[in-house]
Parts: structure tokens; sequence; C-alpha cells
């Protein structure tokens, strides 16, 4: 991944626009981990979501100069159905707030046999046997019961390392993690 003189601003309602991003340039080398760092607001996550071309059309401004690079391929060109394409097969990325990034009304299995089943052709008894396996390799204790939970009633901790299973369910050559994650 390459970043080049990335530029982000959003369209307030008054008019008035907040530059929430300025000239950020960076590279992962494949099979690295690097990590951006800085004060909350200071734009880190509103870097990655331009990565993914998840910033909100009705108010995001990226730059016309801005330049964001995967694989020789330009990302902030693409079309919504190329993106799509690309996150999770590719890059996935791990939210910062997991109950907002989670289903309440659907169990932890649900969540991670969808993109098995939808993605990857999986059907539901090796979807199932798939999600157990993610929730043990990140570390969720009694993966064979917590399958059938519900994000509330795992601890802040466990959801954290949902989102990392759900983020890694088509392994993808890319995470990214929109906060760090201590103890993993």
């Amino acid at each position: 991944l390459s970043v080049r003189n990335l530029n982000v601003d959003f369209r307030l309602d008054d008019g008035a626009v907040l530059r929430a991003v300025r000239g950020v340039s960076f590279d992962v080398p494949a099979n690295t981990t690097v990590a951006l760092v800085g004060e909350s607001g200071s734009g880190k996550s509103v870097t990655a979501l331009a990565v993914l071309g998840l910033l909100p059309k009705a108010n995001a401004l990226v730059s016309s100069g801005s330049m964001v690079t995967y694989r020789h391929r330009e990302l902030l060109g693409l079309s919504a159905r190329e993106l799509t394409a690309l996150r999770g097969a590719e890059i996935s990325m791990v939210f910062q707030e997991p109950m907002s990034s989670l289903n309440p009304v659907y169990s932890v299995g649900f969540q991670l046999c969808e993109g098995l089943k939808k993605h990857l052709g999986h059907d539901s008894r090796r979807a199932r046997a798939r999600a157990i396996e993610l929730l043990d390799e990140v570390g969720i204790p009694d993966p064979r019961i917590r399958v059938d939970a519900y994000p509330h009633q795992l601890s802040g901790g466990m959801r954290r390392r949902l989102l990392i299973a759900r983020a890694l369910v088509h392994r993808p050559r890319l995470l990214l993690m929109d906060e760090p994650t201590v103890g993993l």
C-alpha cells in the first residue's frame, strides 16, 4: 500500500470546510506492520476510511492530488463495485468501536458465517466450523460456546477480538486497525 499526499476535507452544514487530513504519505510494504500514531482527532481513522473508499460521499472531499495505490492499482478512482470486491478479500479493517460495527440481533456465529457463505461459498456446516476456528485463533475462550453468543454477551475485549476474526474471514493481504489492540 502506498499513500501519497492524502488530503481530506469535510463540508459542514454551515458551508464551512473542516480540514481533516493534510498531506499524509506513507508506505506499507508486504509482510510488514506500520502504525499511524497521533492524537485523537488527528485523522488516523479518516485516513484508513479514505484508503477503503468508505468516506461519506455527501460531504467528504479527497483532493485530486491524493493517491492511494494498492498492488500497483490506484484505489481512489475505483467504482463502488470494484471497491466492494477489494474490501474483505484483499483489504479488511477493524473499526474502532465494536458495538457500532456488530449487529446486536445476530449471533457471533451468524456474523462470521455470513461472509464465509457469501464470499467463500462455504456451506453452513463448514462455515460454522471455520467460525469456531477463527474465534479460537483470536483467543476467545470457549469458542464452541461463544459462537452462539450475541455481541452484548461478550466482554469489550472479546468483541474487539470478534471484529478481528471477522476481518480475517477472507484472509486479506492488508489489515487496517482503527486503534491498537493491546494483549493480542
